[in-house]
């Protein structure tokens, strides 16, 4: 089901983004020693002598070869509990389906705002899935500068399509 038209809790990245705004509203700029750490985990990136999110290669995923299999089961089961996220490599998803995906994505936010609020979520009710902004999850309670959709896709019972975006037609 698809949310009526509904007036986010705060104003949407977007919509601020475009308004001709000409300084970041103060709800969204973090604490000074806040950027500091942001600046230098950047740098720190940028030169690779920080961590780095590890790469797992699923070429092995499904070998014949026991040890080939069991490796690249490590490999995966490491990054996740070490990490929570991967970058994955000879994953076998088709570069089209994923660039299906992404077309999709960019359409859907290239969409009026209005269009976009069709598919707000409503967190005040918990319900978390659709179209929303980010609102104060970090440590010093400032808004995140970022508009999203967030799809629960697992486990099936919390699964909605009736969220998911009609327009464009090939989102789903």
């Amino acid at each position: 089901m698809v949310s009526p038209s509904t007036t986010s809790p705060c104003p949407r990245v977007e919509t601020l983004a475009r308004s001709g705004i000409d300084t970041i509203p103060k709800e969204y700029v973090r604490p000074e020693d806040e950027l500091r750490s942001i600046v230098d985990v950047f740098a720190e990136e940028k030169s690779f002598r920080g961590p780095q999110v590890p790469t797992v290669d699923l070429a092995g995923i499904d070998s014949e070869d026991d040890e080939a299999r069991r490796k690249c089961h490590e490999e995966l089961k490491r990054a996740a509990a070490e990490w929570g996220v991967m970058h994955l490599v000879n994953h076998g998803v088709p570069e089209e389906l994923t660039g299906r995906v992404k077309n999709a994505g960019q359409e859907f936010f290239d969409l009026p705002v209005e269009e976009k609020e069709r598919y707000a979520n409503d967190q005040a009710s918990g319900n978390v899935q659709g179209y929303g902004s980010k609102l104060a999850n970090n440590a010093s309670g400032r808004l995140e500068w970022e508009d999203y959709f967030f799809h629960c896709v697992y486990p099936e019972e919390k699964r909605d399509l009736s969220i998911w975006p009609k327009n464009p037609h090939d989102y789903m």
